[in-house]
């Protein structure tokens, strides 16, 4: 196994588990909205980016019936809070309505110095770990 399967193994499991965990719906609290993961596969477009390349947040909110954008999400691993992610996902995302970064313990002074650099507005930057007996663990930044 090389170290781009193991890390794109744990985004997809990190994806799925803050997808489970944050954005439960439709639930009975919210029977409108539904959560749709683009991870491992794309299924819901947000939109289109600067050179006119389907948008593909990990996470999705819509609220139905009809398919109203409400908020999407990006997860990172430590690798991929960069400037390429910024440029290319977080910026093209943050102009189609309320992103939330998703970004490891550790990565947030970098997160937030790459928001401003850029003019990325995010509706929240939030931390994630994997503690090794609780699981899951993500907080405000």
């Amino acid at each position: 196994m090389t170290l781009k399967y193991l890390r794109d193994q744990r985004h997809r499991e990190t994806v799925a588990e803050i997808a489970r965990l944050k954005f439960p719906f439709p639930n009975e609290e919210y029977p409108h909205l539904e959560t749709v993961v683009n991870e491992p596969e794309p299924a819901l477009s947000v939109g289109k980016n600067g050179s006119g390349k389907d948008l593909f947040p990990d996470i999705v909110v819509v609220e139905r019936p009809g398919q109203w954008l409400r908020m999407m999400a990006e997860v990172e691993t430590a690798d991929t809070v960069t400037e390429e992610s910024a440029l290319t996902q977080w910026l093209p995302c943050s102009k189609q309505g309320d992103l939330l970064l998703y970004v490891p313990v550790g990565c947030v002074s970098e997160a937030k110095k790459l928001c401003k650099k850029h003019g990325i507005r995010v509706a929240g930057i939030r931390t994630w770990r994997f503690r090794p007996v609780w699981g899951l663990e993500v907080t405000n930044a």
